[in-house]
């Protein structure tokens, strides 16, 4: 999930070279191993960076949540 946060991310906030390296990403399939795939689409999941990012982005959502009920 983190890796998809962050994939997302990038390409909401970033633009064409994001959305690029996420499309040769998909179209890469098993030619390699997945760590190394998410580091050529711009997501290094060898540090904390996307985990902290996903978490903040739940914190942030379940914040706005709690501000409905």
């Amino acid at each position: 999930m983190s890796a998809a946060v962050a994939l997302a991310n990038g390409i909401l906030q970033g633009g064409q070279t994001e959305l690029a390296k996420y499309l040769e990403f998909l179209s890469s399939g098993g030619k390699d191993y997945p760590i190394n795939l998410l580091k050529k689409a711009g997501v290094d999941m060898e540090t904390p960076q996307p985990v902290e990012a996903c978490l903040n982005s739940f914190k942030e959502n379940l914040q706005a949540a709690a501000k409905l009920v």
